[in-house]
C-alpha cells in the first residue's frame, strides 16, 4: 500500500458532478445544512463517536428522503463511516477481542464491497474493468484487490489494512466530493432567482443591437454599402437611420459591412447566463427585432442576385456560438407547423418567412456535417481548427464545389474540421415533424433524418423518403406525356392514369371487401362444424368425413 502511493494530482472525478448554472432538488435542505454534516464526519476528533453517529443519521435522513436519488458518494461515505463507527465502539467495549475483530473484519469488507460496486455500478452498464474505472477517478488500485479478496475471503486480512484503507476512502470522498459541492453549491434565493433572468436586464441592449443589425443588413440587401447610400436610396424608416447614425457615431465607421460584424460582436460580448431561460430570451429578441430579415426572406429568397446567406452568415454563426440556433430553428418550426391564420384577424402569415429560414438553418447543419466527413481526406496541416489560426481556403473551395452557383444564397456556419457545433435531435422530435408534416415543412423534414445520431438505417431512409415522395405528390406518374402520343382513346391508358391519380380511401377498401364476400359461397344446408376432434397425447382422432386418399402426403384439406 505504501509502494502506490497516491499521486499530488489525482485525476478529476465527475461522479456526482452536477452540471453549472443549473437548479436540481437535493436531500439536504440548504448548504449550512450540507456544511454542517460535513464537519461533524471530517473535522470531528477522530474519537468522537457521538459525533459521527449523528452524522450518520443525517446521512440516513438524507437517503429516506430522495431514496435511489442520493448521490452515490453520499451513499459511500455511509458505508465507511458506518464501518468505521462500529469499529470504534467495539474498541470502546473491548469485552470479547477475538470475536469482536472477526464481526470488525466483516463489517469492513462488506462496506468496501459496496464502496467499489457503487463507484463502478452507479453509473449503469460497466463496459470497463472495475480497476480500469476506479484508476479513472483517482482511487489506488489496491483496494480492488481489497475489495476481490472480502468478497471471496481467500486471504486472511488484518484489521489494520482494512482501518488504513477505510481512512483513505473517506480522504478520497472528502476531496472527490465533498469539498467539490461546498465550493459550487449555491442556495436558491431571491438573488440566485434574479440571475437566472438577467437576460430579461439585457434586453433593452440585445433590442438596439438586433434593431440595428436588422437595419444595416436591410441596406446591405437593396445594394448599399456605405451610411449614405443607406440613408438616401434605401428608405429606411426614420427610426433606423437614428440608429444607424448613432452606432456610426459611437463606432467611427460609416461602411456597412463593417457596422454589420461590430453588431454581431457586441452581440456576442454579451453577459447573459448559460441559462435556458437566456436562451429563450435571445431567440424571442431575435424573432421580434428582426422583421427586415424575415421580410426579405419572403421577397428576395428566389432571387440569385441577392445573397442573404453570405450576408446573414456571421449572425446566424454567433447564435450558434451563443447555444440558441437550435432553439431558434425549433421555435421556426412551431411557426411553420401552424395553421394559416384567418383574415378575419387581420394577423401576418408568418409561415413562408419562418420556412425559409428553418430550411436555411438544417441545410447550413447538413453542409457542416458533410464538411467535417470532407475533412477527413485532406492534409492535417491545410485544415482549419477551431479558436485558431483561419485556414478557410479548402473549405471555401469545398462550400464553392457543392452549392456551386447558389453559394451566396445558403449560410455557412464552420470552415474548421472541428467545429463543435452541431443540431442534436432526438428520433421523437423527427418523428413529430413527419407526422406533423405539411407543405411548409416538407422539404424540411428530409434534412433532419439525415442529421440524427445515430443515423437511420438505409431501409428506415428509403421507408420514409417514399413517404416524403408521396406527400409532395413526385411518385405519382405523370400523364400527358409523348409517350402517349399516338395511342388511341379508349385503350387503356387513360383508366391506369385516372386510378394513378385517384385517391383511395377507407370507403374504397370496404367496399373491395364487401365484393369478395359476395362472391364466396355459402355454407351448404344441412352441413355442420366439424366436431370437436379427441386427443391423445401428441395424437389425434383422424377425421372420417374427409378422404384422405385425394390429398397427396405432407398436404392438409382446407
Amino acid at each position: 500500500m505504501e509502494g502506490n502511493a497516491a499521486p499530488t494530482e489525482p485525476p478529476v472525478c465527475n461522479i456526482d458532478k452536477r452540471p453549472e448554472n443549473q437548479t436540481y432538488i437535493s436531500a439536504w435542505r440548504d448548504r449550512s445544512e450540507f456544511q454542517s454534516v460535513y464537519e461533524k464526519i471530517f473535522n470531528s476528533r477522530p474519537d468522537d463517536i457521538e459525533t459521527k453517529e449523528e452524522a450518520l443519521r443525517w446521512l440516513k435522513m438524507w437517503r429516506t428522503r430522495q431514496m435511489k436519488e442520493v448521490p452515490i458518494c453520499v451513499r459511500c461515505t455511509f458505508q465507511i463511516l458506518e464501518a468505521q463507527v462500529f469499529d470504534l465502539r467495539s474498541q470502546r467495549a473491548a469485552s470479547d477481542e477475538a470475536g469482536n475483530a472477526m464481526e470488525i473484519k466483516n463489517i469492513y469488507a462488506g462496506a468496501f464491497t459496496r464502496f467499489i460496486n457503487f463507484l463502478t455500478e452507479g453509473g449503469g452498464t460497466r463496459k470497463k474493468s472495475i480497476a480500469d474505472s476506479v484508476r479513472e477517478i483517482g482511487i489506488e488500485t489496491y483496494l480492488v484487490e481489497l475489495r476481490h479478496l472480502c468478497a471471496h475471503r481467500s486471504v486472511s486480512i488484518s484489521i489494520d489494512v482494512f482501518r488504513r484503507s477505510a481512512q483513505y476512502c473517506m480522504d478520497w470522498l472528502k476531496r472527490a466530493y465533498w469539498q467539490r459541492e461546498l465550493s459550487g453549491m449555491q442556495p436558491v434565493s431571491l438573488t440566485t432567482l434574479k440571475y437566472c433572468y438577467v437576460a430579461e436586464d439585457q434586453l433593452p441592449d440585445m433590442s438596439v443591437i438586433l434593431r440595428t443589425y436588422d437595419a444595416v443588413t436591410a441596406a446591405r440587401v437593396r445594394r448599399a454599402y456605405t451610411l449614405e447610400m443607406a440613408i438616401e436610396s434605401v428608405g429606411l424608416a426614420e427610426a433606423e437611420t437614428k440608429l444607424l447614425e448613432v452606432h456610426a457615431q459611437e463606432h467611427r465607421s460609416v461602411r456597412l459591412p463593417v457596422i454589420v460584424r461590430q453588431t454581431v460582436r457586441l452581440l456576442r460580448e454579451l453577459p447573459l447566463p448559460a441559462t435556458q431561460t437566456a436562451v429563450n430570451a435571445v431567440c424571442k429578441a431575435v424573432l421580434e427585432h428582426c422583421r427586415r430579415m424575415f421580410e426579405d426572406a419572403v421577397r428576395y429568397g428566389d432571387d440569385e442576385q441577392v445573397p442573404l446567406g453570405k450576408i446573414h452568415s456571421e449572425l446566424f454563426q454567433t447564435l450558434a456560438a451563443m447555444g440558441c440556433l437550435q432553439t431558434l430553428f425549433e421555435q421556426l418550426m412551431v411557426i411553420c407547423e401552424q395553421e394559416q391564420p384567418g383574415t378575419a384577424t387581420g394577423q401576418e402569415d408568418q409561415r413562408p418567412w419562418a420556412k425559409y429560414w428553418a430550411h436555411r438553418i438544417a441545410f447550413a447543419y447538413q453542409l457542416l456535417k458533410e464538411f467535417k466527413k470532407a475533412c477527413r481526406t485532406w492534409p492535417a496541416e491545410q485544415l482549419g481548427r477551431f479558436g485558431g489560426a483561419q485556414r478557410n481556403l479548402l473549405a471555401k473551395q469545398w462550400y464553392a464545389g457543392r452549392l456551386k452557383s447558389a453559394v451566396d444564397q445558403h449560410l455557412m456556419l464552420g470552415f474548421s474540421v472541428d467545429c463543435p457545433w452541431h443540431m442534436k435531435l432526438s428520433r421523437a422530435y423527427v418523428l413529430a415533424r413527419l407526422t406533423a408534416m405539411n407543405e411548409h415543412t416538407k422539404d424540411i423534414v428530409p434534412v433532419l433524418l439525415t442529421l440524427l445520431e445515430p443515423p437511420l438505417s438505409p431501409s428506415q431512409q428509403q421507408k420514409i423518403r417514399k413517404l416524403t415522395e408521396v406527400y409532395n405528390s413526385d411518385a405519382l406518374p405523370t400523364t400527358g406525356t409523348s409517350g402517349a402520343k399516338g395511342k388511341a382513346k379508349g385503350s387503356g391508358n387513360e383508366t391506369k392514369d385516372t386510378d394513378a391519380e385517384k385517391v383511395y380511401t377507407a370507403d374504397d377498401v370496404m367496399e373491395v371487401v364487401a365484393k369478395k364476400r359476395a362472391h364466396c359461397k355459402p355454407m351448404e344446408v344441412g352441413t355442420c362444424l366439424s366436431k370437436k376432434v379427441k386427443r391423445y397425447g401428441p395424437w389425434t382422432d383422424p377425421d372420417v368425413e374427409v378422404d384422405w386418399s385425394t390429398y397427396p402426403l405432407g398436404s392438409c384439406p382446407t
